[in-house]
């Protein structure tokens, strides 16, 4: 049986070292304004254009659908950490495992949520993924 080399000592673990103590940025204010968003209960709405006119669906409707677009859809190793509407844009919290190229990823799940919710309501969506943590695996 071989014997486990020590992370600590092996030179293959310097990037992954320093890919843990490099913090990957956030938009600044972008955690506030969600956190907010899903605080305040999503009890706006949002107006698409409907048979007969315009139809309102809640905020709450079009988070929900976009946060199950984004758990059915989502690329391998990126985590969806929240979802939430504000000023009829969609923002979606991500994490990405450690090697996945996280811009890549992003935007792979911002075309999946995006064609998703034109399909289901019939309108266009402004989708905004931002990768705000990096995970192990």
């Amino acid at each position: 049986m071989a014997e486990r080399e020590d992370p600590e000592s092996d030179p293959r673990w310097d990037a992954v070292r320093a890919a843990a103590r490099r913090r990957v940025p956030t938009p600044p204010g972008l955690v506030e304004r969600v956190l907010r968003a899903v605080a305040r209960g999503r009890r706006t709405a949002v107006e698409v254009p409907g048979e007969r006119g315009r139809l309102r669906v809640a905020e709450g409707v079009v988070d929900r659908l976009a946060r199950t677009i984004a758990a059915d859809r989502a690329p391998f190793g990126v985590r969806i950490s929240a979802v939430a509407v504000e000023d009829d844009v969609v923002q979606v919290l991500v994490s990405v495992r450690f090697g996945v190229i996280a811009d890549a990823a992003a935007e792979a799940l911002r075309r999946e949520i995006t064609a998703g919710l034109a399909r289901q309501l019939g309108v266009a969506s402004v989708v905004n993924v931002h990768v705000v943590d990096v995970h192990p695996g």
